[in-house]
């Protein structure tokens, strides 16, 4: 039979490799260690085939869906394999959206049967969609939920079903603040494709030991063949752990690769620098899900001295779209406005198109395309390139560009410019512009400026009530230099400003990096922010 399916390198690596660790993974209760789980290969593969059995219980079909809820442990990846193997679809929901929002999603997921954690399964009552579903727990039963475990028998052997190229392989609904929740739509084809262009822009080794903070990319490293690290950080919250657990952790397991959002990469290098802790052992660094602020690109070449080290920019729908090597962005990352997220990757095509554009076919991206340095919407497109959302033609119809050779052009939302040079820089998301008179203010041109002055954290420039507001994170041992302000301000063009400052940005719930411009919003409206004029007389 003809076909493919994304777990079929896996299915590989574990008759070849049986005894090596294929999983190692921290049970964390907030910056606690509870215990470790641990997992060859050949234990993997033994424990997929007794998962895939009790599947077969439940008599589902190629296809159909399953909700997936559960906390990053052993399970969960033996559950991931089990069903892709078998061509079912499991379905994952950020746990950072609302309750509200989690609850339209799982409506909209077309999940038959839901599988998880009974502490995360017993508040199924509480979400109507889940009434009709059967529920079943991976560590035991409660009220309503039935343990899985009584369904393993005690030895089974895996198979895999090869499947059409666009048949649904992960279906997952990440945290959004407005709208419809949609679901990116990874097809088998899609997740292979991601695969390689991973694999091609951060080449792995046969003996690496890698360390993702990133949960999805441990499915990537299984059918790498690579053993898998996951560190000691609640990565419900991946800005906040006790770097001294994490640096013994790094040291003792013999961590190769490390991979990670700003916020955790900051803690970690403030630990480090503080206490003159280096780790000489990790030979490649990937930072990822935001973008790097200066303090922290400054910093990480003094903690890995032997890494190489690269800032990645990407999103669900496309992962990777660019890299940027950490010495150009020492080098040349100030040399333009914005943040310079490097050249597209091999498997990426980006075009920069002007915004607000109707743009329903390829021929039209290609007559409109901006000339170099000129901003506008950043348009990737790939075989890794997510197609469509499930279920959601809308969303679907908005985002994505149909191309004649298949692929899809995906509508970032994000604004930057293509250099002289063909590599991407980034202003800020187009929704975020702040438009002042005649003109568009980028957030993130002048949030780097900001964050490069005397006594300021870290800066947020968002629109209100007509100007711009500047709400900056102090930092508490250096007083604020409202001069340096003015003064910025003034050379930017700037002349009616407000400001007010914040104990800490609120950042998103996912990687603990990106600013949560919504919420300051909402704190402006419930008057928890009170501006005031910059004086720029």
């Amino acid at each position: 039979m003809s076909g493919s399916n994304l777990v079929q390198p896996l299915f590989a690596a574990w008759d070849t490799h049986p005894d090596k660790s294929a999983l190692r993974i921290p049970r964390m209760r907030g910056v606690e260690c509870l215990s470790e789980q641990h997992l060859t290969f050949g234990q993997l593969k033994d424990e997929v085939g007794r998962y895939q059995r009790a599947l077969d219980a439940l008599d589902l079909k190629k296809g159909d869906r399953v909700l997936v809820l559960s906390r990053v442990r052993a399970e969960l990846y033996v559950l991931m394999v089990a069903l892709l193997g078998l061509g079912l679809v499991p379905v994952l929901i950020d746990r950072g959206m609302s309750a509200g929002r989690i609850r339209a999603a799982i409506r909209l997921s077309g999940a038959q049967v839901a599988i998880g954690e009974s502490d995360i399964l017993r508040y199924w009552w509480f979400f109507p969609p889940m009434w009709w579903m059967k529920r079943l727990a991976l560590d035991g039963k409660t009220l309503g939920v039935e343990d899985f475990n009584t369904w393993l028998p005690t030895h089974f052997e895996p198979r895999i079903e090869l499947l059409a190229k666009d048949a649904h392989g992960l279906i997952t609904y990440t945290s959004g603040s407005t709208g419809v929740p949609k679901g990116a739509d990874r097809t088998h084809d899609s997740l292979i494709a991601q695969h390689h262009a991973i694999r091609e822009h951060w080449q792995d080794q046969p003996d690496d030991i890698d360390c993702p903070s990133f949960p999805v990319l441990v499915l990537h490293n299984l059918c790498c063949g690579i053993t898998t690290v996951l560190p000691k950080v609640d990565l419900a919250t991946p800005g906040r752990f006790d770097p001294v657990e994490l640096v013994k952790q790094l040291q003792q397991e013999g961590v190769t690769r490390l991979s990670a959002a700003p916020a955790f990469m900051q803690h970690l290098c403030d630990y480090a620098i503080a206490h003159q802790v280096q780790l000489p052992g990790i030979r490649a660094v990937a930072i990822g899900g935001s973008t790097l602020p200066s303090r922290l690109v400054n910093r990480l070449s003094v903690v890995f001295p032997a890494a190489h080290i690269v800032g990645v920019y990407g999103s669900t729908e496309a992962e990777p779209i660019a890299d940027v090597q950490l010495d150009e962005l020492l080098r040349e990352g100030d040399s333009h406005d914005g943040h310079l997220v490097g050249y597209p990757a091999r498997s990426a095509t980006v075009c920069i198109v002007p915004i607000g554009q109707v743009l329903k076919d390829d021929a039209k991206v290609r007559r409109v395309q901006c000339a170099a340095m000129t901003i506008g919407e950043v348009l990737v497109s790939g075989k890794h390139v997510l197609k469509g959302y499930i279920d959601n033609p809308d969303a679907t119809r908005e985002s994505k560009i149909p191309r004649a050779d298949g692929t899809v052009w995906h509508r970032t939302g994000d604004a930057g410019y293509i250099d002289e040079r063909g590599r991407l820089w980034l202003v800020g998301r187009i929704k975020d512009g702040i438009k002042v008179g005649d003109r568009i203010i980028w957030p993130y041109p002048l949030e780097k400026e900001l964050d490069d002055l005397p006594g300021i954290h870290r800066a947020a420039a968002i629109a209100w009530d007509g100007r711009l507001l500047l709400v900056l994170e102090s930092a508490s041992a250096t007083p604020l230099d409202m001069s340096a302000i003015v003064e910025l301000m003034r050379q930017s063009g700037i002349f009616r400003v407000s400001w007010a400052t914040v104990p800490a940005l609120p950042v998103d719930g996912r990687h603990n990096s990106k600013i949560d411009r919504l919420l300051l919003r909402k704190w402006l409206e419930q008057a928890k922010l009170r501006p005031q004029d910059l004086e720029l007389s």
